[in-house]
């Protein structure tokens, strides 16, 4: 029996606000807590070390700089790790306040149990599928995972329905297409050479050495903090190198074409029916896969109702309520809770590939907060699909919270067919990207593709923090944070109501 903690997180955006006396004040977090804390894992003072501010848009201070500089205008309330349980953080400086919510954990309890049902499913030959109940839809993510000893079923072409609403509430959710956008692959030193890369990682190295001087390189290399991980040195943009022992090496290319898990590639309507308590407490993934993004070495993993999604597919008529997904997991091989780097998030989708359309229609998100490493957002985390891409009559409420691109509809995607559609979506959501070099946006967060993209009829009324400057200056409304170009960008119809902040 796996154990399952108990985690809950929510990320609320910076407060400002404008006193009766017409001065205006800011306060902002700039280095954040943890979401989980053992009990008695730290002191007051220590916390107080760990974490920043910026008050006013000054420069950071940690928070207890800020509390010595600042007696009588800065308070700080919340912190208690003596018992377990949902706490939290309150920081008020004159007439505003931010705060984090936070977990503090010890022991175990038992999850919901669930009995994964096929009858549904039958010889698998049917063009049309209905789930009634919580067990068939194990069942169905179990068919597509490959697992219970069922063969593998993208139901690439078929169509999957919802014949009822799913309460997933207290129990373990292990996504329909589980797995990792990127599967590394090993390259050779010429490879590196040849790829024309300059590290910046290692010093501006240009590969313009033979392989023995790369290697003393990578031995007196000292781990640079959200760059390498453990024993995996981050190159350049998608490459790393292992080290396998004092003198040896191997190198790597992370691939977006070669997904690590099965896929799920067809229809899946959800009749109107709601899917309350979709959450990744408790969830442990069956693999993680050490990796290098655009500039880090993670250990990531997609995860959403479904995981990997392979186009074209079509999510609709769906409603998600009460989404609780935190970026944590327990490791039973190391007994502790590990911060997951979940990478590409969305209450529906993970990760989309495949060189199909891929339309998302009438999909709601009603309550809750996702949170994760990069490419999180209320919908869809990342699609990288070669066809269209049309979001439309969606809707997202859930607060987001990423070190990288974080959005409404889909965070990031890179699409190299002539349309995207964003038409008549709405966020509510709070939407925040508190990493250093990528954004937030209500519609989405940033896109690398050829076509042009229409956003149409659309709307935000929450606050985006963590946008692009150059996006704010020219007037986007906080759809996107892409860079607004009018050779691949229109915009029509679309009103923002919430408070744009720039990185």
């Amino acid at each position: 029996m796996k154990k399952f903690i108990t985690l809950f997180v929510i990320l609320f955006s910076a407060i400002a606000l404008t006193s009766c006396f017409g001065e205006l004040e800011s306060l902002e977090w700039e280095v954040l807590p943890k979401s989980v804390y053992y009990v008695g894992e730290m002191t007051e003072q220590k916390f107080k070390e760990s974490v920043s501010i910026k008050i006013n848009g000054g420069n950071p201070l940690t928070l207890a700089a800020a509390l010595s500089s600042n007696p009588t205008d800065l308070t700080f309330t919340g912190f208690d790790l003596d018992t377990p349980g949902s706490k939290m953080i309150t920081i008020k400086y004159k007439s505003v306040s931010i705060y984090w919510a936070y977990q503090v954990i010890k022991g175990d309890i038992t999850p919901d149990e669930v009995t994964p049902t096929y009858d549904w499913y039958g010889d698998g030959s049917s063009s049309t599928f209905i789930l009634n109940n919580v067990n068939d839809l194990y069942g169905f993510a179990n068919i597509v995972n490959g697992k219970d000893g069922r063969t593998a079923d993208s139901f690439a072409g078929k169509t999957v329905k919802l014949g009822d609403n799913m309460d997933l509430t207290g129990k373990i959710w292990t996504p329909i297409g589980e797995g990792v956008r990127k599967n590394p692959q090993l390259v050779t030193y010429a490879d590196l050479q040849a790829a024309d890369l300059e590290s910046a990682n290692l010093g501006g190295y240009k590969f313009n050495e033979d392989e023995e001087y790369f290697i003393n390189l990578l031995n007196n290399h000292e781990p640079v903090e959200d760059k390498d991980y453990e024993n995996y040195i981050y190159i350049d943009a998608h490459y790393f190198a292992k080290r396998i022992s004092a003198n040896s090496y191997e190198y790597y290319k992370s691939e977006n074409d070669a997904v690590t898990g099965n896929v799920f590639s067809g229809t899946f309507d959800g009749q109107g029916h709601t899917i309350t308590g979709l959450s990744d407490i408790g969830y442990t993934p069956f693999t993680t896969v050490v990796y290098a993004n655009s500039e880090k070495v993670l250990k990531g993993y997609a995860f959403g109702l479904f995981g990997l999604l392979k186009a074209p597919a079509t999510v609709k008529n769906l409603t998600f309520e009460d989404v609780q997904i935190i970026g944590a997991y327990y490791d039973s091989g190391e007994d502790e809770v590990v911060l997951a780097e979940i990478d590409s998030c969305g209450a529906a989708i993970g990760f989309v590939m495949g060189e199909g359309d891929l339309l998302i229609d009438n999909v709601k998100v009603l309550s809750g907060s996702i949170t994760g490493e990069d490419a999180i957002a209320g919908i869809v985390g990342r699609a990288y699909n070669l066809g269209e891409i049309t979001f439309k009559n969606s809707e997202n409420r859930a607060n987001i919270s990423s070190n990288g691109h974080a959005g409404g509809m889909v965070a990031y995607f890179a699409n190299q067919t002539p349309t995207v559609l964003f038409e008549n979506n709405t966020n509510y959501g709070n939407i925040a990207s508190i990493g250093s070099s990528k954004y937030a946006g209500s519609m989405f967060s940033y896109h690398k593709q050829k076509g042009v993209t229409t956003i149409k009829d659309c709307r935000n009324f929450g606050n985006i923090s963590g946008m692009n400057d150059d996006t704010l200056d020219k007037t986007c409304n906080g759809m996107t944070s892409g860079y607004k170009d009018n050779t691949w960008y229109n915009e029509t119809g679309c009103q923002n109501y919430g408070r744009l902040t720039k990185k």
